[in-house]
Formats: C-alpha cells, sequence, structure tokens
C-alpha cells in the first residue's frame, strides 16, 4: 500500500513539473493542423526534452499529404558534420470530443511521438509544441520556419516557450545549420 501510494505520487509529481503551464495559467491545446498548413521546412531551434542528444539542425519537411489527417514528412539532423534524413508518416488526430483540433502522432525506431500545439505565431513562422514520447521523455519544443532561423523569435512563441515550459533548455540550432526553406 505505502509503495503504491509512493508510487502514485511520483508519478503525479513528476508529470506535473513536465508539463508546460505546471507555474503559470493553464492553456488549451491549440490546432495541430496550423503546422500541417506550412509549406516550409520547420526548424527546431531549442527544446527542453532529450537534451542529451549528439544531433544538431533538426528540421521537419512536409513532403506529402495523403488525406486531411495523413502526412508524410522528412525530418533532418545534423550528426558532426553528416546530415541525416528519414521519413515518417503522420496522423493527426482530433485532441478530445470536448476540444476543436487535432495533435499528431507518429513512430520511429519502435518509439511513439504525440505532439500537442502549445502557441502558433501570427504569420505561422513559429510554433511551440509539447512532445509526450512513449520512452516517458516529454517537454516542449520551439520551431520556426526555415525562411525566418536566423530573424529573431516572435515574441509570442518566445513568451510562451520561457514562461510555460519546464526544464532545462538545449539550442538545436547554429549558424552553421543548413536547411531547404521549401519542402
Amino acid at each position: 500500500m505505502i509503495f503504491t501510494l509512493a508510487l502514485c505520487l511520483a508519478v503525479m509529481a513528476a508529470a506535473t513539473a513536465a508539463q508546460p503551464g505546471a507555474e503559470s495559467e493553464v492553456f488549451n491545446d491549440e490546432d495541430m493542423m496550423e503546422m500541417a498548413k506550412v509549406n516550409q521546412t520547420l526548424v527546431v531551434f531549442k527544446r527542453k526534452h532529450t537534451r542529451e542528444t549528439p544531433f544538431r539542425c533538426l528540421s521537419a519537411a512536409n513532403e506529402k499529404q495523403y488525406s486531411t489527417t495523413q502526412y508524410q514528412y522528412k525530418l533532418g539532423a545534423k550528426l558532426g558534420k553528416t546530415y541525416h534524413s528519414h521519413t515518417v508518416n503522420v496522423t493527426l488526430e482530433k485532441l478530445d470530443d470536448s476540444i476543436s483540433g487535432y495533435k499528431s502522432t507518429y513512430t520511429y525506431n519502435g518509439t511513439v511521438y504525440t505532439l500537442t500545439m502549445k502557441k502558433v505565431g501570427p504569420m505561422r513562422e513559429c510554433f511551440v509544441i509539447f512532445v509526450n514520447k512513449s520512452d516517458g521523455k516529454q517537454g516542449c519544443e520551439l520551431l520556426v520556419t526555415a525562411s525566418k532561423v536566423n530573424d529573431p523569435i516572435p515574441e509570442e512563441c518566445q513568451n510562451y516557450y520561457s514562461k510555460n515550459c519546464n526544464g532545462t533548455n538545449i539550442r538545436l540550432h547554429n549558424r552553421n545549420c543548413v536547411y531547404n526553406t521549401v519542402s
């Protein structure tokens, strides 16, 4: 009984610590369809999960739309001086019955990724998403379009990320990264 209670409290504490907005006001999830509409490569500028990665210059490009809720994305990253890429099939799923909009899921190397949109920039030039991986890792990512990667991050996205996403930050973009700006 004590073990079960301790386990329950530990899980609740971990979930609260990792969720965006835990120390701030609660925000509703936004529609992941907004990101699917972008016709540019998206750059993972920084994130607050999976900090131990050796990869940099992470990107995602919408390559093909199969239906309103089925897409193929090309994911790219740089390891040392070499760029690597692979494709994943992304499915948009309804958030839930009481909220309009979608979240997205895909599987890579046996890990299921569930992404929820937290903030969309005014011109869809930046996004803050929350990534929940089936291996237990989770946290926010701040993405920008490749054409805007060298511009200041729009305040809406930067402020949300800074104030509502917990954890230690890792910057994945640097000036040596090369991205295709159009998918």
